[in-house]
């Protein structure tokens, strides 16, 4: 006898042998990025014919097993699973539960289907909810919206170290920045270079919204997808309706704008560079040897677990401002001051949380332990080894700047990047023209690299249109006691 039929809406939580009947509308790779990239899982989107989205996820040990039956676009049975609750930050869907693959799923393609299960789901929302959900880790909607330029950043070809900015009209006028970053950013390279023309509408899928400088920008995440102009139905309907499919008379041809290497410079150059040059947003290269950890301030501080701002010692509990929580939960991240070296100065570099872990392959919270809470808290631990052994080692740093570099104030630069070898790719070309948007910061992103990038989901029924609403201060002095600043120091953590 076979098994029943379930919608996914009726999904409990438990063991399913019932038989689910959708459609896989995207598939992608979750990574550690902390980790050095570890495979964690392959992560899907399933709709079925009442249009409910659902997340589905097999685990990095099961996923050979499934992974070459995963066709964005057909249409499956699925039976023999796990239900359970779905994640309440970085949601792609509103479905309370998730299906988890154990050792007895069955995965199956069909060609055809006699239920109207549609072929394409956006979660498209207004420029109100957009700023609603900035820097609340909450939700990943997606987005639609009118080309108006491209911004592609180039970090002297290095791998992993690319930027792509896409300056995005949406249909309410607004414009928006949709914000990609290393292997994503090559990803949309690589779709852009073989599509044959600049598009005129893009959709990107599982955007994270970030307020950066009273700006939107909205983050790719490793779930993120792009589809360009007709390549959906929701793009094709917005494609007809802009003048002459997307063409403005008189207006350029091109609006990629010109890709913009961030040059390398000498720490000697940098500290003249912010006494000389005019207070601006500017990104370089600094190759340096580190010389020893400055433990002052120590290496740590008892950070939100939720958007990692430091958290405010109450007497029995921490309170989070950025998130408005009063009782917050604790977690201790980096924040590790760098001296370093070149043979022309030295300088310092300030390096936080998401960089330092991926560079020693290991997070704070498990260097060190938090002990008591609120006032009472402290970290009492040793400089952990694995930050003492960075000291001696030359890395390539990825500077950010900013006004407050530029003031009297300064003391440190700001590392948004840290690269052990100078491994070179290749440099996309691209022709020059268009307004440039501003620079969006990476933020905290769902950890993961993207599977594959703006693959058309088609299916064996007819096309469903349908979405979810239907001068300085004189440079550092020279370190003249590295030596004794490597030897292992109580943390002091603020």
């Amino acid at each position: 006898m076979a098994n029943p039929q379930v919608l996914l809406a009726d999904l409990n939580a438990g063991r399913c042998s019932n038989v689910a009947e959708v459609r896989l509308l995207r598939y992608w790779e979750a990574r550690n990025v902390r980790k050095g990239g570890e495979l964690m899982s392959v992560d899907m989107l399933f709709v079925d014919e009442n249009s409910t989205l659902t997340q589905g996820s097999v685990s990095a040990n099961r996923q050979l097993r499934f992974r070459k039956r995963l066709s964005e676009g057909s249409l499956y049975t699925l039976t023999g699973f796990d239900v359970t609750r779905s994640n309440t930050n970085f949601r792609l869907c509103d479905a309370p539960f998730s299906i988890r693959f154990n050792e007895g799923t069955s995965l199956e393609k069909i060609t055809a289907s006699a239920r109207p299960i549609p072929t394409e789901l956006f979660r498209f929302m207004p420029y109100g909810r957009l700023l609603e959900l900035a820097n609340t880790g909450k939700q990943l909607p997606d987005i639609i919206g009118e080309l108006s330029a491209i911004r592609s950043t180039i970090t002297d070809r290095i791998a992993g170290a690319q930027r792509v900015m896409l300056t995005l009209r949406l249909e309410s006028g607004e414009n928006v920045c949709v914000s990609m970053f290393d292997s994503l950013a090559l990803a949309f390279h690589t779709k852009f270079d073989s599509y044959g023309r600049e598009p005129k509408v893009i959709i990107a899928t599982g955007v994270n919204p970030k307020i950066v400088g009273g700006r939107l920008f909205l983050n790719a995440t490793s779930s993120t997808h792009l589809y360009f102009d007709s390549e959906t139905a929701a793009g094709k309907k917005l494609f007809d309706t802009l003048p002459g499919h997307g063409a403005v008379p008189g207006e350029s041809t091109s609006k990629v704008v010109h890709a913009q290497k961030i040059e390398p410079m000498t720490l000697s150059e940098l500290n003249q560079f912010i006494i000389t040059a005019e207070s601006q947003i500017i990104e370089f290269l600094c190759t340096a040897k580190v010389t020893g950890i400055q433990q002052d301030e120590g290496w740590c501080y008892i950070g939100c677990s939720g958007c990692s701002k430091k958290l405010v010692r109450e007497i029995s509990s921490f309170t989070c401002l950025s998130c408005n929580e009063t009782n917050a939960v604790a977690a201790l991240r980096y924040r590790v001051a760098l001296s370093v070296s070149d043979n022309t100065d030295t300088a310092s570099f300030l390096a936080f949380d998401t960089e330092m872990a991926k560079l020693t392959n290991l997070q704070a919270s498990e260097a060190a332990q938090i002990v008591g809470i609120g006032v009472d808290a402290q970290v009492d631990t040793e400089l952990p080894q694995s930050l003492a052994d960075i000291v001696g080692k030359t890395y390539t740093f990825q500077l950010k700047l900013n006004d407050f570099n530029f003031s009297s104030k300064h003391q440190t630069f700001t590392i948004s990047r840290i690269f052990p070898e100078r491994v070179l790719a290749p440099m996309p070309a691209f022709v020059e023209d268009g307004t440039v948007p501003a620079d969006a910061q990476a933020g905290d992103l769902p950890h993961g690299t993207i599977g594959n990038v703006g693959i058309t989901s088609t299916g064996a029924d007819k096309p469903t249109t349908s979405d979810a609403s239907t001068g300085k201060r004189p440079p550092p002095a020279k370190d003249q006691d590295d030596d004794d600043k490597t030897a292992p120091k109580k943390a002091h953590v603020e």
